[in-house]
């Protein structure tokens, strides 16, 4: 099957992926295959589109596949639009990589580095912010966010996430009388932690001379 990582409006498309499996399993189809194939949609009209986008290769009436599929990960970056087949040696290749991702904000000079994957399923405060602005499906750790935070502006959530991180500057662990969704959230992500006592401690690496969180 393909695999499409990053998705843009076209290919993110529930029949543009039924579509480019359907052709990568059968040579020479003709319109009506594909029309008799999927009887409920207006294939003429999706089809123009994927061929003026050159996603699709229309040639004696015949459609063919056009993707350009990923050769190499050497120079893969984060959130490039990916094309590949899953049963391939490079989605392998891909799985097994990791990038780093950095938040700043415009309240104080605080920095969360984060580590990811390059589908974005870990966990992370930037591949949440991603998703939710992208609208992609969110794994079940992301859905769990979502139902506190929901679609949050990032840049409001940084100014008091980070500014509750801060406060680690000067003790090692922090109370907090009254329910704040940004300190659950920091519970969430694995920034911070709940001890005996009902402080809160920190739980990821604090460079306090560059004010950077580090969360691996």
């Amino acid at each position: 099957m393909i695999q499409i990582f990053n998705p843009s409006r076209l290919t993110r498309q529930p029949f543009f992926r039924d579509l480019v499996n359907y052709l990568d399993k059968h040579d020479d189809v003709i319109l009506r295959e594909i029309k008799a194939q999927f009887p409920e949609v207006p294939v003429d009209k999706y089809l123009e589109e994927y061929i003026k986008a050159g996603l699709i290769l229309r040639e004696n009436k015949r459609y063919y596949l056009n993707l350009p599929f990923l050769e190499s990960t050497d120079s893969l970056e984060l959130d490039q639009e990916v094309f590949v087949r899953d049963d391939s040696p490079i989605y392998q290749e891909i799985l097994g990589k990791h990038f780093q991702t950095e938040l700043r904000n415009q309240t104080n000079a605080a920095i969360l580095e984060e580590y990811t994957d390059f589908a974005r399923e870990k966990m992370t405060l930037s591949n949440y912010f991603y998703k939710v602005k992208h609208q992609y499906p969110l794994t079940d750790d992301q859905q769990a966010l979502y139902a506190i935070l929901g679609d949050v502006n990032p840049e409001y959530a940084l100014k008091y996430m980070t500014t509750f991180l801060l406060k680690f500057l000067k003790k090692d662990e922090l109370m907090q009388k009254r329910r704040d969704i940004f300190v659950d959230s920091l519970v969430l992500l694995g920034y911070i932690i709940q001890n005996e006592d009902g402080k809160y401690e920190l739980a990821v690496e604090f460079d306090k001379e560059r004010f950077i969180f580090i969360k691996k």
